[in-house]
């Protein structure tokens, strides 16, 4: 079938030519060898040809079974060029990268004169260092005409292609750079031992490392001066600068005029870099330009907190005070006052790196980078068929009111239906939340199961998937009928994919299991199993065995939850919630959103209120929600004599109107996944004080967004609820922050699109 002359039919490996000055040292040149040998030689081709020298990651990216070639032809551009169409005509690419000026400009031109079907330029700055000539600015506006598209690697990007560059915002796509956790990870114990011997320096003081070439615009004299503020403050600091470059002499000069030679080793080009992290305690990033350095994706990888200039994409990688510090580019001050307090406090600083290497595990890994470029180039070939939607089946017994439900719900009302088309199906009744579902455009089919064990049920999930063409199957782990119902099924009516989502944990702490022993050891009967974090791959992983044998071993996807996140509030939304639950403007509101539940340990939220109710006249207590446990939870307030105190709202549909009133929100659980109602107050701007459960801390830093506390600890809670009551600032600073983290992190439209990724990637349409 041909569209638009384009043949939409073929299955023969797209072949695609990067066209790059070199492959030196840089961190541009770093993403051409790390990308190309990752992509799927089932559907890429993949060669390198460098208009001027190898350059020294030449052997790495052939060595992984790349063809690369060299023209030496870097100030010669004809002779380029003319290499250049020899080699298009010999492999006959059906996309051409280039990187680069000299790159761009002979590269697009031998494309176009040899008919290459498609011109990618993949841009790697977010500013010119210098300015860009006019005859650099009429090249690149002539060779648009020959441009498929142009890729960039972070949002920030964007502005400067656009206003800056002139490039058509239609034409620009993003795939952000990702690196390998399992090559980047914290050093075994005794490793700093080793490298600190290797360098010459001593394993016990506090080390900064830098990774980046010796250049201008990486600014390394100001990480000097800083270095000098430094060591009048911690005299034994060390800073070890890994790379080389044509600066390396003046800066070496320096060193020696600031009297701090002796403090800063020059470590030359490695290709060891992980290993040599294991002696550095913080790592500083000090350009003054930056598009998305993978170096800081690196070293945060292995678990080291940065301070990086706020410059190009490095916000994007670093969130201020949870991952690392951002600082002022040029500011040696600035620089070196978050370092010392780095280094003096080294509790908080590893606590960053730990939150440091869940942000890569999340967002940032090589594995995700590699698929959304498979996607985009295939997509820019004119490969991706215009195909009928995925058809994804949702197994469960019945859909009641829960966290677990409504994310369903946002997942089924926000996805794009061009591309996955849901159903649900319930293997009993459809439950209390049949017509939200319906509402948003989704079929429900219920089979009517009957009792405990009804063999008939089997038999009608098969045909139900597939009378409905199913090419998915999605289970969730409580429910444990269609667990394993839904998993038998699938394998039966040949679905090509069925997905395992678990969206709880710390079960360990009632005797009770996230997944069942018989799912455990026949993981590998589905293809996915979906993680709500990092850390909830550990704790299935340490305490129920997934992965420890090769039948329990499954490809393992993290989509965090994700909520709508509406327009910041402003203070008549306050207004507008205290009038719906009947409170004064004065009151001190402490909210919970939560199912009653054993779970939910709502009597430790009432023990902690009770004890502040005596200093704390206006404090009063939203309950929303119900539950089983609603009458035990009414007697326990009569109990402590706070009915005054409590007001129960009931289950509510207008959470999200009501939020804005609360001044804190609080989960006192035993047990959790990522709660939904974190996600919504986080969005709503209201600072969060919860129970050290589940996936909380990969959701709220604690005493940034708010205050974490031990499970079952009332006198913790009410110690951080008085906390918050006496300080007005920190609440409005946690719930900005919270409201912050929650537009950046936590969108429903980012947990969609994990979905549909990891959809398309099972099932190839």
């Amino acid at each position: 079938m041909k569209v638009l002359g384009e043949d939409l039919g073929r299955s023969d490996p797209l072949r695609i030519l990067f066209v790059v000055p070199d492959l030196g040292t840089g961190g541009a040149e770093r993403h051409v060898v790390t990308l190309a040998p990752a992509l799927d030689p089932a559907r890429f081709t993949v060669s390198v040809v460098c208009i001027g020298d190898e350059g020294a990651l030449f052997t790495t990216l052939t060595r992984q079974g790349v063809p690369g070639r060299a023209l030496h032809s870097r100030y010669r551009r004809l002779r380029a060029l003319l290499g250049l169409i020899r080699i298009m005509r010999r492999e006959r690419p059906d996309v051409v990268i280039t990187r680069g000026y000299n790159a761009d400009t002979l590269g697009r031109i031998a494309a176009a004169l040899t008919r290459v079907p498609r011109s990618v330029v993949w841009v790697h700055n977010s500013s010119d260092i210098t300015p860009r000539s006019p005859v650099r600015r009429v090249v690149y506006r002539l060779l648009d005409a020959v441009t498929s598209a142009y890729y960039g690697v972070a949002e920030v990007q964007r502005g400067y292609l656009v206003d800056q560059l002139g490039f058509p915002e239609s034409k620009i796509e993003v795939i952000e750079n990702g690196v390998d956790p399992a090559r980047f990870r914290p050093p075994p114990p005794g490793e700093r031992a080793r490298v600190a011997r290797e360098l010459g320096i001593s394993p016990t003081g506090p080390t900064i490392g830098i990774l980046a070439v010796l250049r201008p615009e990486k600014d390394h004299s100001t990480a000097l001066h800083a270095m000098r503020t430094v060591l009048d403050e911690i005299p034994d600091a060390r800073l070890v600068l890994i790379g080389d470059g044509p600066a390396r002499g003046a800066l070496e000069q320096l060193a020696e005029e600031l009297g701090i030679a002796r403090s800063v080793v020059f470590a030359g080009a490695r290709s060891d870099v992980a290993p040599l992290l294991a002696v550095v305690d913080v790592v500083l990033l000090s350009s003054y330009t930056e598009c998305f350095p993978l170096a800081v994706l690196e070293a945060m990888a292995c678990g080291l907190p940065v301070v990086g200039t706020d410059v190009g994409g490095v916000p994007e990688m670093i969130d201020d005070g949870t991952t690392g510090r951002l600082v002022p580019p040029r500011d040696p001050r600035a620089m070196a006052e978050a370092l010392i307090k780095l280094l003096r406090d080294p509790e908080p600083a590893a606590e960053m790196g730990r939150a440091a290497r869940r942000r890569v595990e999340e967002r940032f890994t090589l594995e995700r980078s590699v698929r959304v470029a498979e996607s985009t180039l295939l997509r820019t070939a004119g490969r991706e068929h215009p195909a009928r939607p995925l058809r994804l089946s949702i197994v469960q017994d019945e859909v009641t009111v829960g966290g677990a439900e409504n994310l369903l719900l946002d997942l089924c009302r926000h996805i794009d239906r061009s591309v996955v088309e849901p159903r649900l199906v319930c293997l009993r009744e459809a439950g209390a939340m049949r017509s939200d579902f319906e509402a948003a455009g989704v079929v429900v089919e219920s089979l009517g199961r009957r009792g405990r064990f009804d063999p008939s049920t089997l038999v009608r999930l098969v045909r139900s998937f597939r009378a409905a063409g199913t090419d998915v199957v999605l289970v969730t782990h409580y429910h444990r009928a269609a667990l394993l119902l839904g998993r038998i099924a699938a394998r039966f009516a040949r679905v090509p994919a069925n997905v395992v989502a678990a969206h709880d944990m710390d079960l360990r702490s009632v005797g009770k299991r996230v997944l069942p022993r018989t799912v455990v050891e026949t993981l590998f009967l589905s293809h996915a199993l979906v993680l709500l974090a990092p850390s909830q791959g550990r704790y299935l992983h340490d305490e129920e065995g997934v992965g420890r044998f090769p039948w329990r071993r499954i490809r393992e996807v993290v989509i965090p939850n994700g909520v709508e996140v509406p327009p910041a509030p402003a203070p008549a939304d306050r207004t507008a919630a205290r009038e719906r639950l009947g409170l004064d403007p004065a009151d001190f509101v402490v909210g919970i959103v939560a199912v009653l539940r054993p779970q939910k340990a709502h009597h430790v939220l009432l023990r902690a209120i009770a004890s502040l109710t005596p200093a704390h006249p206006r404090l009063r207590l939203v309950v929303v929600g119900d539950g089983p446990e609603e009458g035990a939870v009414r007697a326990l307030v009569d109990h402590l004599g706070i009915a005054d105190r409590v007001l129960f709202t009931g289950l509510r549909s207008d959470v999200a109107q009501l939020l804005p009133g609360f001044d804190v929100s609080c989960l006192s659980s035993v047990h959790e996944g990522a709660p939904l109602a974190v996600l919504e107050s986080m969005a709503a701007g209201v600072p969060v004080v919860a129970t050290d459960c589940g996936a909380v801390r990969d959701m709220v830093a604690d005493s940034r967004e708010g205050f974490i506390v031990p499970v079952g600890d009332a006198v913790a809670l009410a110690g951080r609820l008085a906390e918050l009551i006496a300080d007005p600032d920190l609440r409005q600073t946690m719930g900005l922050r919270a409201r912050a983290r929650a537009e950046r992190e936590c969108s429903i439209e980012r947990t969609v699109q994990g979905f549909q990724q990891l959809l398309v990637d099972l099932v190839p349409r």
